[in-house]
């Protein structure tokens, strides 16, 4: 009777944790509330038994207990207690705890205890509240595998492409395919496909194509590692001997080459996977996007990966999903403590809960008060140990998808403001019908949308990437799938790329002067939400809700990588002559200043299909752009006067700004290209 009433009163409990940045989101409960006998378990447990794991509990102890049982010990109470609960093993949740941050977050007192099922973890717990040592109790739980149970649509040769010129940096036999990098229109993707809508990374290639130095942890289903597209850009751990059963580097985990799967426990030991029944090659799938291997004449490109010279950036599989199996909340604050400490500094993670479910940042801080203890963990780690990987920036980034509900707001974790939060569009450029919208939605990315081509050829809409499918044959382990999972794999990528080019041009920044860069590196997104309709599953589809709710826009490699070495971007619309303001190069006095140069190459001609002569007047650039693309132009103007000084007479100083100029689309409210 007892135990009922307490799961009955958990749907409308306010859990008891404190928010506080910078030290653990769990407080100590007061030794009255403790001692009440009525139900001392509601004193300490921060979130309901809802989708808790069976036979498993998380508890937070406190210092003296957590010291013992590191050291192998425990108090005459605390082995009573396992002992009558039948506790088949208790570990860390964390193995290495030594360091000043992670006793900052209180990780080193969270132990994870494994008991029979069918104890239940109610009555579990409700045994261990009566312990003095144990300071809080969080039930382990599980997130849904919401991202479906339907495999990728393999990629077969496909002979009718739409119109579009491919004219492609890579010899990656499926990048044609690919509209989601580099969208020419092929209406074999829909017939509302739009030049543009995409990532806009091809002349971006031409900069950077990733840095080894940079690694991206993929916290998904396992990652194939063996994929001929993905080997040559895995994450190898440097201090571990492949296969001899021991922990080489001491850090917690036997034979963690390419990272680990944190849904091994003492009891149920696993490697690796990605082939179980019911998994989907969504980590897989979701890693392609991110840094498969480029020019290697196979398969697809990854956003971040490389040249085919041995430098795309690297993939960390912490794996959180497996078959049928879903992460627990211990699982994955596991694989966010373990990837700041092998030197991650990107966090890629699609997925999370039901958009509404959770409705404010304190509420997610309560409820997974041990998972977002460790998100801030990886996130601040870099800042406490500025040595531990090669990033520019001073903390680590963490990048979560927005969700696939379709409702007016992000699904934690991504909603929360401390984390990058992902919305889908499609190769039309509009908004999916699945994607969610709203407050907690930071930044839109390609997700692919099969509702909107209802042809033979419907796959062709959502996102190609690399699978697990076993084969010998490497077509085969190729595939679409769409989602928001599918679009912030697009954002980690591309801040993959940032990072690497920051790193090649010596540009430090600190957190918050990376952020400010990614969100003002977009294109406008409401241009076409505003101007268009959509129809989708042949039926019109609104798109009033989501006029101004995708976030600041849809994310810009090019732009991106211009605003990290601050070369300022001018937008030209394509198809028209252009008469473009150069107020962001020059200044309020732009059109005061004498203009003696315009250097526009060949190549840069050839990329933006520049028709005629360009020319300035009036502190405008007069231009006509017939192709989609980015470049650089040189422009030379007079400081002091309007004419240049020589020997004999007094004038001015020449100057010259690099400039970036994109031909696209969107047009601003205030008249302007945006």
């Amino acid at each position: 009777m007892k135990s009922d009433m307490i799961k009955r009163i958990f749907s409308i409990l306010i859990p008891a944790a404190v928010v506080a940045a910078g030290c653990s989101q769990l407080e100590e409960p007061a030794q009255e509330q403790i001692a009440t006998p009525e139900a001392p378990l509601l004193t300490k447990c921060v979130n309901s038994a809802d989708n808790a794991q069976e036979g498993t509990l998380l508890v937070y102890l406190d210092e003296d207990l957590a010291l013992m049982l590191a050291e192998g010990e425990g108090t005459p109470e605390w082995n009573h207690a396992c002992e009558q609960l039948g506790v088949e093993y208790v570990e860390k949740l964390f193995p290495k705890t030594d360091d000043e941050l992670s006793k900052r977050y209180g990780l080193h007192r969270w132990y994870l205890l494994s008991f029979p099922s069918e104890t239940g973890v109610i009555s579990a717990a409700e045994d261990m509240a009566e312990l003095s040592s144990v300071a809080a109790i969080q039930f382990n739980t599980t997130y849904e595998r919401r991202f479906g149970s339907d495999a990728p649509i393999e990629w077969k040769p496909f002979a009718g492409r739409g119109y579009g010129e491919f004219n492609l940096p890579f010899n990656d036999p499926m990048l044609v395919d690919q509209w989601h990098y580099i969208n020419n229109k092929d209406m074999s993707v829909a017939e509302t496909s739009r030049y543009g809508a995409d990532i806009n990374v091809k002349n971006a290639w031409g900069l950077t194509a990733g840095d080894r130095r940079i690694i991206v942890a993929v916290c998904d289903e396992g990652v194939k590692y063996t994929h001929p597209d993905l080997v040559d850009n895995m994450w190898v751990n440097p201090g571990e001997i492949p296969g001899n059963g021991e922990d080489d580097d001491d850090n917690g985990y036997v034979d963690d080459i390419h990272g680990w799967n944190f849904l091994h426990t003492e009891k149920y030991p696993k490697e690796i996977s990605w082939n179980e029944p019911g998994d989907v090659s969504h980590g897989t799938h979701v890693a392609g996007t991110i840094a498969a291997v480029n020019n290697n004449g196979i398969g697809i490109s990854g956003i971040a990966g490389g040249t085919g010279n041995d430098d795309g950036c690297r993939i960390m599989s912490c794996q959180v999903f497996s078959g049928a199996s879903s992460a627990t909340v211990g699982a994955r604050a596991r694989a966010y403590h373990y990837a700041a400490q092998m030197g991650a500094c990107i966090l890629q993670c699609s997925y999370g809960n039901e958009g509404g479910f959770i409705t404010s940042d304190a509420g997610f801080e309560a409820t997974y008060s041990v998972e977002m203890d460790a998100l801030r963990y990886f996130r601040e780690y870099k800042a406490e140990n500025p040595d531990c990987n090669d990033s520019p920036v001073d903390r680590n980034i963490i990048i979560f998808a927005a969700g696939n509900d379709g409702v007016a707001m992000a699904g934690y974790p991504a909603a929360h403001k401390e984390i990058i939060s992902v919305t889908a569009f499609g190769p039309d450029f509009l908004p999916t019908n699945y994607t969610n919208y709203g407050p907690g939605c930071n930044i839109a990315a390609p997700g692919g949308d099969v509702a909107i081509n209802l042809s033979t050829t419907s796959e062709r809409a959502q996102i190609l990437s690399t699978t697990a499918v076993e084969s010998e044959n490497y077509d085969s382990n190729y595939g679409w799938m769409q989602g928001t999972s599918m679009a912030c794999p697009h954002v980690s990528g591309v801040v993959a790329l940032g990072l690497s080019y920051a790193l090649e041009i010596g540009k430090t920044m600190t957190y918050d002067e990376f952020l400010g860069i990614l969100y003002s590196s977009v294109n406008d997104i409401d241009y076409y939400i505003e101007t268009s309709t959509k129809t989708a599953n042949g039926v019109d589809f609104d798109l009033t809700p989501f006029w101004r709710k995708m976030g600041t826009g849809a994310i810009d490699t090019w732009k991106l990588l211009m605003n990290i070495e601050g070369t300022p971007n001018l937008i030209a619309k394509v198809g028209e002559e252009s008469k473009v303001s150069l107020v962001p190069c020059f200044g309020a006095p732009a059109a005061n200043l004498t203009y003696t140069k315009l250097e526009i190459s060949d190549e840069t001609r050839e990329t933006l299909g520049i028709e005629g002569e360009p020319y300035i007047n009036n502190g405008r650039l007069f231009i006509k752009c017939t192709k989609y693309g980015s470049a650089k132009i040189r422009i030379t103007a007079i400081a002091g006067g309007d004419n240049v000084a020589t020997g004999a007479v007094m004038g001015g100083s020449e100057f010259t700004r690099e400039v970036s100029l994109l031909s696209r689309d969107s047009v601003a409210e205030n008249g302007g290209w945006l």
